[in-house]
């Protein structure tokens, strides 16, 4: 699943307040939520938000199409080099 918010609604706090959300669906399951975050600047500020909102690199390093990257592999920079988050809910 993808949060987006459109640039006309950006910088009113409805990403954080859908965040706020899928969180407290996810603590009905889970005391740890996750996420995936491209790493080109376009998602420059759904990077700051997640770190504001408590959440750290899993410490798995990036993927490719959901594969891990090995040291020296190449990949294209696009919508499919992530960098995994979690947090921890309780």
């Amino acid at each position: 699943m993808d949060l987006n918010v459109l640039p006309l609604m950006r910088n009113r706090s409805v990403g954080s307040t859908l965040l706020g959300v899928a969180e407290k669906e996810a603590a009905k399951k889970s005391d740890i939520v996750g996420l995936g975050v491209g790493l080109y600047a376009d998602y420059g500020a759904a990077q700051k938000l997640y770190v504001k909102r408590g959440y750290v690199p899993d410490g798995l390093g990036v993927t490719y199409k959901y594969k891990d990257i090995k040291p020296g592999a190449k990949v294209d920079l696009d919508d499919d080099l992530v960098l995994w988050f979690m947090k921890n809910l309780k």
